[in-house]
Parts: C-alpha cells; structure tokens; sequence
C-alpha cells in the first residue's frame, strides 16, 4: 500500500526598497514595501490546497521541451500519481548560472495548460504562439504564479505545463506545482 501525503504551503514575499533622498525637503531613506504572506491550508476551497509536485531538473540538453502533465503525469514524494483539478501556484528557479541557459515557461503547444479563459489563467498564448515566460541564467533568477481561485486543468485538454531549455546544455531548475482536485 502506499504512502498518503497531506499538503499545505506558506508562501512569503517580503521586498522592501529604500530610496535614499539626498537633499530636499525631506531627506534619508523613505521605504517602499510589497509584503504578501499568506498560508494555504489543506482543503478544496478558494485559497487551499491539497496537491503538490516538487521537481529539480538536473543537466537537461538544449531545445529540449519539458513537459509537466498535470492530470495523471506526475507523482508525489511517496509515488502518488498527482491530478491537479486547478493549480493555484507554479514557482520555478533557473539554477544554471551559464548566461545562454534561459528557461522559458508557459503552456504546452497542444494541451497547454493556463492560457487564460473566462478571465483565468496565467498566460495569454502557448509557448510557440506568444505566451509564456523567460527565466534568465544567472544562478538564480525566479518567478511565480499565484492564483487564489485556481487554474484549471483538464485531462487532455488543458494539462500540459512546458519548460523549454535554450542555447546550451546542463540546464538546471527547480518547479513546485500546488493546486488541489476538488
């Protein structure tokens, strides 16, 4: 029989900008702050979770298309296959710190997940048609996406999340998918 996992994640983002004002009326530094914490507790509703991927993808060749099959392609850490119903958060970090190793991520070409549709989702077009994301190679560039409400994922339809590899080889990432099935 094997194992059961339960998930639930915490997500904090904390940026504080500090402008030093050098003369004027008021002078010193006046900071700026984008603060966002917020927990996403087990369960199916708005706001929860109870599915989770994580991945690090080790020394991929370039032009090499990744693809995340988010209905029934992917497992857990106990082996569990996951079925995303919706995905509520995708984080991925570009690990390779030889500049031509971009990543971009975004919708598969066929069965693309997150393009947008009835005003939900993360990107406009698949990759290939305008959409999706680049992640730049300098050892530790990031970027998220978030969505309260979830995105969904259809089996066969709109499950197939892609991360393309450029240029060189020994592209190196880390992914974490969370979402729920309802």
């Amino acid at each position: 029989m094997a194992a059961n996992s339960t998930f639930k994640a915490n997500v904090n983002i904390d940026i504080v900008l500090n402008e030093i004002v050098q003369n004027g009326i008021q002078s010193g530094p006046i900071p700026s702050r984008f603060l966002e914490a917020f927990p996403l507790m087990t369960g199916t509703a708005d706001g929860q979770i109870n599915k989770g991927h994580y991945h690090r993808e080790v020394n991929i060749g370039s032009a090499v298309t990744t693809q995340y099959d988010l209905v029934g392609g992917i497992t857990d850490f106990c082996g569990n296959t996951v079925n995303f119903d919706e995905v509520v958060l995708i984080a991925i970090k570009n690990l390779s710190s030889t500049p031509a190793n971009y990543l971009t991520i975004g919708p598969a070409a066929t069965a693309g997940f997150g393009v947008v549709s009835s005003n939900v989702g993360f990107w406009a077009a698949a990759i290939g048609s305008g959409g999706g994301n680049i992640i730049p190679a300098d050892g530790g560039s990031w970027t998220i996406f978030h969505c309260y409400g979830g995105v969904p994922a259809v089996a066969g339809t709109t499950d197939k999340l892609a991360v393309v590899t450029q240029a060189t080889t020994g592209n190196t990432w880390d992914i974490i998918i969370i979402g729920r099935d309802n």
